[in-house]
């Protein structure tokens, strides 16, 4: 999930142009992109893609409206029996939250005869209250596959401004704070969207900043986006090669008896090794 492209619920020809893309992931929005008068329609025509129009080769989630809004309990009873390949929860602030998502999901489950536990989540963080229970809330459901950062309503709550460029110190404590639980809780980390689709360049320096901090994959606002998202998380050919090496060296000195070994002047220890396979792994899932 190295791009998550966000579409509209209520429009068909986004739907359709969103499926035909190379992101590796489309939302389906019954949210923040959905009017109010438009919720309804939204749900409907959502839940007759996911039924009729599928591709096989991508993942196809639901982001649903927030739990405590007059949307949300329906948007799941609605999707759940569609089966998604996740589901979107936004506005997460509590554990207690989770856990009433994870009863409802486990009954309509069993309502609608599908295995426990298929349905995944990723929940997203915007606002301080949720970041600081972000691992008591990953931790609430073994439903949750991964925690997002709603970057504008996490700054909006903070009370701040969004840079073009992700260098601003809340915002960037809010993104370290999130990647940290997410690799302690085993889950994957996934940014918030970059929203001036004329700053190409921003977009690249975003990402590379989330990539430095360890995230998994990026929200996107337009197909557009994807190429720059994807050149970005692809390892180099020169990473790839270092890599290749890497492991062949430790692999051999293991079967000499030693974990000691220098690669290109580098000396290569099991860490080291341990990177150098997630390379690899990485490149050959691209």
């Amino acid at each position: 999930m190295r791009s998550l492209l966000w579409v509209p619920g209520n429009i068909q020809a986004k739907i359709t142009e969103a499926l035909e893309c190379a992101a590796d992931c489309i939302v389906l929005d019954l949210e923040d992109t959905v009017p109010i008068a438009e919720k309804a329609t939204a749900r409907e025509m959502v839940a007759c893609t996911l039924q009729q129009a599928r591709p096989a080769n991508k993942l196809i989630g639901v982001r649903i409206n927030s739990w405590h809004s007059p949307f949300g309990v329906d948007d799941l009873r609605a999707m759940v029996k569609v089966k998604p390949d996740l589901i979107r929860m936004p506005k997460c602030s509590t554990v207690e939250e989770v856990q009433e998502m994870d009863r409802l999901i486990a009954s309509l489950e069993l309502e609608h005869k599908i295995a426990r536990g298929t349905v995944k989540v990723i929940l997203s963080i915007e606002s301080a209250l949720g970041m600081i229970n972000a691992y008591p809330i990953a931790k609430a459901s073994e439903r949750v596959i991964g925690l997002g950062i709603g970057v504008e309503d996490y700054t909006t709550d903070m009370k701040t401004a969004r840079s073009t460029r992700g260098l601003e110190l809340g915002l960037l404590y809010a993104r370290s704070h999130l990647v940290t639980v997410c690799r302690a809780a085993g889950i994957k980390a996934i940014d918030g969207a970059f929203l001036d689709l004329n700053d190409e360049e921003g977009l690249a320096a975003e990402t590379e900043l989330i990539k430095e901090l360890g995230f998994d994959g990026k929200g996107l606002a337009h197909p557009s986006q994807i190429a720059v998202v994807h050149k970005v998380f692809a390892p180099s050919a020169q990473e790839v090669a270092f890599a290749r090496k890497v492991v062949d060296a430790f692999r051999q000195a293991e079967k000499d008896g030693s974990f000691y070994v220098f690669v290109d002047g580098k000396l290569v220890d099991p860490p080291v090794f341990a990177k150098a396979q997630r390379i690899l792994e990485l490149s050959q899932n691209i």
